[in-house]
């Protein structure tokens, strides 16, 4: 699951799932897209609570 995905497949208010890193797995609506930084702002549930995470663009895909 590597590559960048198309900047049009993640937008906000759209769901992503999370590819790498430590919040693998989980997945969430996209909360901001911020394509200068090549990152994104998404919600995910963690333990019950709902928590918003940064992660770099390239490791998200659109679900």
């Amino acid at each position: 699951m590597s590559g960048m995905p198309h900047e049009s497949d993640v937008q906000v208010g759209g769901g992503v799932r999370v590819t790498q890193g430590p919040f693998a797995d989980l997945t969430g609506p996209v909360l901001a897209v911020d394509h200068v930084r090549g990152r994104v702002q998404l919600t995910v549930d963690i333990l019950g609570d709902a928590t918003r995470i940064d992660v770099p663009l390239s490791d998200v895909r659109a679900v």
